[in-house]
C-alpha cells in the first residue's frame, strides 16, 4: 500500500510539472484512487478469509483471494493506460524540446489513443482467452 501511496504523489507532482490539463489530472486521480481503494478491499477479503478458514486451505478461500486480487490487477493496468494517454505526449513534448505546455485533449494526436486502445483490446482478448480456456485436471 507504501507503494502505492508513493507512485500516486509522484504522478501527480509529474502531472503538475507537465501541465497537465486539470482533467487529464481529475482521470489520474481517479484511476489511482480505484487502485487504493481495490487493495484495500482486497486486503480486507484475504485477512477476513484467513480469519474464517485458518490455516486449511480450501479451493472457494483461494478463489475468493484470487478474484480480489484480479481486481486489483485490473485496476492497475487501468491506470497504466490512463498514464500512457495522459503522459505520452506531453512527457516527449518536454525531453524533446524542454516546453512544458498544456496539451489539450483535441490536439493530441490518434497515435496515443490507438496505442492504448490497441493495448486494451489485447488484453480483453487475453482474459476471455484465458477464462474459457479448459482447465487442467491434475492427476491425484
Amino acid at each position: 500500500m507504501q507503494i502505492h501511496v508513493t507512485m500516486a504523489l509522484l504522478v501527480l507532482l509529474l502531472g503538475w510539472f507537465l501541465s497537465i490539463p486539470k482533467g487529464d489530472v481529475l482521470l489520474v486521480f481517479f484511476s489511482v484512487f480505484l487502485v487504493l481503494i481495490l487493495e484495500t478491499v482486497n486486503t480486507a477479503i484475504e485477512k477476513s478469509v484467513d480469519l474464517t478458514v485458518g490455516d486449511r486451505c480450501h479451493p472457494l478461500a483461494k478463489a475468493a483471494k484470487d478474484a480480489a486480487a484480479g481486481a486489483v490487477l485490473l485496476s492497475a493496468i487501468l491506470s497504466v493506460l490512463v498514464g500512457v494517454y495522459v503522459f505520452l505526449e506531453p512527457l516527449l513534448q518536454f525531453i524533446q524540446n524542454g516546453e512544458r505546455r498544456v496539451i489539450h485533449i483535441e490536439e493530441r494526436g490518434d497515435a496515443v489513443f490507438f496505442l492504448v486502445a490497441a493495448l486494451m483490446f489485447i488484453f480483453v482478448v487475453w482474459l476471455l482467452v484465458e477464462r474459457f480456456r479448459p482447465e487442467k485436471k491434475e492427476d491425484e
